[in-house]
């Protein structure tokens, strides 16, 4: 695979950049001006299938790794094999970069771009290529996140971030601990950090982070009475929350990767069968007409982002609940993925243009690209294209209306607590550590190439 001019204007290097804490070594400054050469996976790695987790932590901490979420990776055709991309550029190609010492043999070069403030930025440009935001999800309340004022300045930053979604604090867990009893204090703490930006609420219903009256009740669940606790909780939910909602994503996950397109079996399944996920969208559904909300009505999952059983599973379940009338207003594509492994463009594109036939929306809602540790020159030049391709596929897609990274700093990623040996998959970093300044990565500039349509991918 060949790439020319990888690095736009935000990745000059004013001089050299300490390496990631972690990364060790010496710094040196490389000019770049031959095309770089790098390899990319012909499919999806299916090594992390067998850590798909069934549960979260229910405590937060300083770091998303306290809660984490854990995803397989399936194995498309080879047609989704990440194609190469030709990244233009009119600025010079010199950048620093930071290399190991010679006691680390496994630590390689690592891309570092300048941390320079801006006036036109991800969402600007998002916005200007007919999205309605750039968005991020973030851990606020109850994390390290809320008490760092570099970060927090970051997701104030309306240029790159016009959407906000919530990682954590709306789950079922937190805002229903006890049957019947409800807590709001941490999303109206998440609302009013997100003022001035729209809010993607996440989750009402899904197998993880539920609380102990659910998993463990003291009289055993029928269907009759599981589903009278799931309508009470969408409905509540809804008609509390309301239009402050963008979309409502009221059923998480719910479809297995093995086999792909299966239902998961969870408390919801186990006891009520494929019908809780009608219930679910049929209690939100009847909360929105009934109290006059113009909300959106999402479902959400993983390795859906390509053509395959799961992804035709989606649709079908699109088709079903509209057969129904009930409502359904677009797909959310979570996006976790592994650098050289991540779907290309055209496979994105048909995918997505797969869901928007059904007329429903479609939001990328949980980017990440992930990067063996520690980080090189190839591995971060390929996570360059990799967002590339996921937010060009979007931009392609009249109906794709915005693009979500989950989180953007590297310092609070949920991806090492997750996968371990794994990391980097953000598009900012703090090289100082937690509570010093953020400096923007190669990958920001990548996204922002696809957003402005500087370049094409092949």
């Amino acid at each position: 695979m060949s790439l020319r001019s990888l690095l736009t204007t935000g990745l000059l290097a004013a001089g050299a950049l300490a390496a990631p804490p972690g990364y060790g070594g010496s710094t040196v400054t490389v000019t770049v001006t031959e095309k770089a050469s790098c390899s990319a996976s012909t499919s999806h790695s299916t090594s992390h299938s067998t850590s798909h987790s069934t549960s979260h932590s229910t405590s937060h901490s300083t770091s998303k790794a306290s809660t984490p979420k854990t995803y397989a990776t399936s194995t498309p055709s080879s047609s989704h094999s990440s194609t190469s991309s030709t990244l233009t550029s009119s600025s010079a190609t010199s950048v620093t970069t930071t290399t190991s010492s010679a006691a680390n043999t496994n630590a390689s070069t690592t891309i570092l771009a300048t941390a320079t403030s801006t006036s036109y930025g991800l969402n600007d440009a998002a916005k200007k290529a007919g999205k309605l935001w750039f968005g991020t999800a973030l851990d606020v309340p109850g994390t390290g996140e809320a008490q760092d004022p570099y970060y927090i300045a970051e997701f104030d930053n309306i240029h790159d971030f016009g959407e906000a979604t919530p990682a954590n604090i709306m789950k079922y867990e937190f805002t229903e601990p006890e049957a019947g009893v409800f807590n709001y204090t941490g999303a109206e703490e998440f609302f009013t950090a997100a003022a001035g930006k729209a809010v993607r609420c996440h989750n009402l219903i899904w197998s993880s982070e539920l609380p102990a009256f659910i998993t463990a009740p003291t009289v055993p669940w029928t269907n009759a009475t599981l589903t009278a606790a799931l309508r009470r909780h969408v409905t509540t939910l809804v008609e509390h929350f309301g239009d402050r909602c963008y979309s409502l994503d009221v059923v998480n996950e719910a479809f297995s990767d093995s086999p792909a397109g299966a239902y998961s079996a969870n408390v919801w399944y186990n006891t009520i069968g494929p019908a809780y996920v009608v219930e679910a969208f049929q209690a939100a559904s009847d909360a929105v007409r009934a109290n006059n909300l113009a909300v959106k009505l999402y479902y959400n999952d993983y390795n859906i982002e390509y053509l395959g059983n799961k992804s035709y599973a989606a649709q079908a379940l699109v088709k079903d609940l509209k057969n129904r009338g009930i409502q359904i207003d677009g797909v959310g594509l979570e996006s976790h993925f592994i650098a050289g492994e991540t779907p290309a463009k055209a496979a994105q594109q048909a995918n997505m243009e797969a869901f928007t036939a059904l007329d429903v929306d479609v939001v990328v809602t949980e980017l990440d690209v992930r990067l063996t540790l520690p980080p090189t020159v190839a591995s971060e030049s390929q996570q360059v294209v990799d967002y590339y391709n996921t937010v060009a596929a979007c931009v392609a897609v009249p109906r794709c209306v915005g693009i979500v990274v989950w989180d953007f700093d590297d310092t609070y990623s949920w991806i090492p607590g997750t996968f371990p040996g794994q990391g980097y998959g953000d598009l900012f970093l703090q090289p100082g550590g937690a509570n010093t300044p953020l400096v923007r990565k190669a990958p920001y500039d990548g996204v922002l190439e696809a957003l402005t349509g500087a370049a094409e991918a092949n």
